[in-house]
């Protein structure tokens, strides 16, 4: 993070969170960043990255509880990166940048977002496979480098054909992690059939 007045508080404006949200009315949760525990998480069914929120804001831990279980809609998380301070409270984060100020709502609490942490484990659980080839799109790649904390630098794994990328960050330290699901490949399948 770059320096900050003491008391200022928000996340690391280079972690681009909101780009791995979907954009999908029938899917309003994954519009969301959603914060569980010590993480935030983002995705739109393609990608999923995951970052503790410890390492990619300097929020202190009434703050970080103060998240647990809420959803902020992408959007917001987007502006709310344009203020040099925030302030969690119970209905959402308040703003502030000099004289400006704005309030941003949790989404619905009845929403639900899915289990990313789950489908991390998952493919976290699956034995590294090399690959002769695979096929995904270009464009996820540049969002989970925005999305995802100190991913300049990163180890990927494969785990399979037509199974997800991992990628772990090589900066120590960093426990921030990123999936990419790549293009189904009925040819390939077949091969590794």
């Amino acid at each position: 993070m770059g320096k900050r007045k003491e008391g200022s508080y928000n996340f690391d404006k280079n972690v681009q969170m909101f780009l791995a949200c979907a954009k999908d009315d029938n899917r309003p949760a994954m519009e969301c960043v959603y914060f569980k525990g010590d993480w935030a998480y983002a995705s739109d069914g393609h990608i999923i990255v995951k970052n503790r929120i410890s390492e990619c804001s300097n929020l202190d831990e009434a703050m970080i509880q103060a998240l647990d279980g809420k959803l902020l809609h992408s959007l917001f998380f987007k502006d709310m990166l344009k203020y040099d301070d925030i302030l969690i409270s119970d209905d959402g984060i308040e703003c502030h940048k000099k004289n400006d100020k704005a309030f941003f709502y949790f989404a619905d609490e009845n929403l639900k977002y899915p289990d990313a942490e789950k489908v991390i484990q998952n493919h976290l659980a699956k034995p590294s496979v090399p690959l002769p080839q695979i096929s995904f799109n270009m464009g996820l790649f540049d969002i989970m480098r925005k999305a995802l904390y100190e991913c300049d630098r990163c180890t990927a794994t494969f785990k399979g054909v037509n199974d997800a990328i991992i990628f772990d960050s090589m900066v120590e330290d960093v426990s921030s992690i990123g999936l990419i699901m790549p293009l189904y490949n009925e040819a390939l399948n077949q091969e590794a059939n």
